[in-house]
């Protein structure tokens, strides 16, 4: 099916401008170049440090979204699946947008739309405006609980991709991704989460 989304030369940055919002912030940090071996560090290649300025969402001292190469890498299953299928794409949790741009920035006629939908107002005003703004049109950000948002009867997805967590780690969060994903079988084709991404891609070899 469709094109692969393989390499690091498909990874981006975000460039959702710092701000405040209630308790969420958009910030933008520097790890700075430091000593590292990284032959000595046992993880997959994705999760090994990288220098550079990168953008960071949290809530209070929470951090809930970088757009560090992991993040951008622990959702290929889904860029994958968009990509090669087409059509509209919903997800559940807005967080920095990342999955959402990367899915917009390919040719136009692989994705037509995107809507999100996104708990909290104050990440809906840090960041919706920046994506809208860039890709007017293709991306719908809704405000509501991806528990008990009910798309219109008329629509269909090709993709259903579920981003809600902080911690893939979390005791409740193996239980609400079935939740969500029997909640949207109604609309679309295929699901998928980002905690399976990533705890996937933490235990498999670099």
């Amino acid at each position: 099916m469709g094109a692969a989304v393989e390499t690091s030369s498909d990874y981006f940055r975000s460039e959702v401008p710092a701000g405040r919002s209630g308790s969420w912030v958009v910030e933008k940090v520097s790890l700075p170049e430091r000593g590292y071996d990284s032959d000595s560090d046992p993880r997959p290649d994705c999760f090994k440090y990288r220098p550079g300025e990168y953008t960071c969402l949290r809530r209070g001292p929470e951090q809930f979204m970088t757009d560090l190469y992991d993040e951008w890498w622990t959702q290929r299953d889904a860029l994958r699946e968009a990509l090669a299928r087409g059509g509209e794409v919903l997800i559940t949790g807005l967080g920095l947008g990342l999955i959402a741009e990367a899915m917009l920035r390919q040719p136009k006629g692989r994705v037509s739309r995107v809507t999100v939908v996104e708990l909290s107002p104050d990440v809906i005003r840090l960041v919706a405006l920046y994506l809208t703004g860039r890709y007017p049109g293709r991306i719908e950000v809704v405000e509501g609980d991806a528990f008990t948002w009910t798309p219109p009867a008329d629509r269909r997805f090709t993709v259903g991709w579920h981003d809600i967590w902080p911690d893939p780690y979390g005791p409740a969060v193996a239980g609400e991704i079935e939740r969500l994903e029997q909640r949207y079988r109604p609309w679309c084709d295929w699901q998928g989460s980002w905690p399976r991404g990533y705890l996937r891609a933490i235990g498999s070899a670099s």
